[in-house]
């Protein structure tokens, strides 16, 4: 100390200044003063070994992030709703007041939902809409005939559509035809007749049902006219029960399934097989059969095409030839 002491004291003023600060300090620690000791904060020890980093200890532990598995994306169902037909039928041409039947199936390759028919009038408007449900891959489509009423439809071209859907959402066109419904001319089918009992269900006369037009007004004897073109059927006694027998009758065939039929004739002025236009005469009024007094009655029917079997009864089978009102297609009404 003391040889410090003198090395210190040759600096001048400066280094009694550091001597007196020296002294200080030993005097401090030769009295006894408690010395403080610092000791360095204890680490954890890895026990993989030294120089491994340590988390802080004010860190949380993090959770690790396990990604899930995640599921392969389902391919989106595929457009391929495929509709057959079988033996359908559709409207080519038809009158003003004439009824169409529908027949055939729709088949798919898996199931339908809903099945709907739809009449389209040339401004694109539905004027018939009929939907059904179907649950089914085969629908048959004689389920909506009785709910599309072609005899309603005026005048004009349409186009018949039926449209098919699945359950995934697709939908298919299964048919789609236009036709054209044609304005009915025809002629009166006596010169100054006039219109009795109508066409209705409800009269007493004929089993609750007159499934025609009564004309009326003169005398016996009086010309009856084919009210278009056609060929002769039908033309002879119609043999029946008393009270539904027809009597004389005439019966035209004018095309598409359509027959006309002029019944109680008083004579028969045409053959099974006669061509016969407008106009022409094929018979003249009368009372034979199930008659109450000199009238003709007239019935339009709808049925097959005519096979060529003249004079058969099958043409009096109303289930088969389905009347419908001749009002529809007469003139001069």
């Amino acid at each position: 100390m003391e040889e410090n002491v003198r090395k210190v004291s040759g600096f001048g003023k400066c280094g009694k200044r550091v001597l007196a600060v020296m002294m200080i300090f030993a005097m401090a620690v030769s009295s006894g003063m408690p010395k403080t000791v610092v000791y360095a904060e204890e680490q954890p020890v890895s026990p993989a070994g030294i120089n491994e980093e340590v988390p802080a200890p004010t860190a949380e532990p993090q959770p690790e992030v396990t990604a899930e598995p995640t599921a392969e994306p389902t391919a989106a169902p595929q457009n391929t709703l495929v509709v057959k037909k079988k033996k359908c039928s559709y409207p080519k041409k038809i009158y003003e007041g004439q009824q169409f039947t529908l027949k055939g199936t729709l088949k798919a390759n898996h199931k339908m939902q809903k099945v709907e028919a739809s009449i389209i009038d040339a401004k694109g408007k539905d004027t018939v809409a009929i939907k059904r449900k179907a649950n089914s891959k085969k629908f048959d489509l004689s389920k909506i005939d009785n709910d599309i009423h072609f005899s309603k439809l005026d005048a004009g071209r349409y186009t018949y559509e039926v449209k098919v859907s699945d359950t995934y959402g697709n939908e298919r066109v299964a048919l789609q035809k236009d036709f054209k419904v044609k304005e009915t001319t025809w002629a009166w089918p006596v010169d100054g007749g006039v219109k009795g009992d109508g066409f209705h269900c409800g009269c007493s006369v004929h089993g609750g049902r007159h499934l025609g037009i009564d004309v009326k007004g003169v005398s016996k004897g009086t010309s009856i006219k084919a009210i278009a073109d056609g060929t002769v059927v039908y033309a002879k006694y119609h043999s029946a029960a008393k009270r539904s027998s027809f009597g004389k009758l005439v019966i035209v065939y004018h095309g598409n399934g359509i027959y006309s039929y002029y019944a109680h004739c008083n004579t028969i002025r045409c053959k099974a097989g006669d061509k016969v236009e407008k106009g022409e005469v094929i018979s003249t009024m009368g009372a034979t059969g199930a008659a109450y007094g000199t009238h003709l009655h007239l019935e339009l029917r709808k049925g097959p095409a005519f096979s060529g079997n003249y004079n058969s009864y099958e043409f009096l089978d109303k289930y088969t030839y389905r009347q419908f009102n001749p009002m529809k297609y007469l003139t001069n009404r």
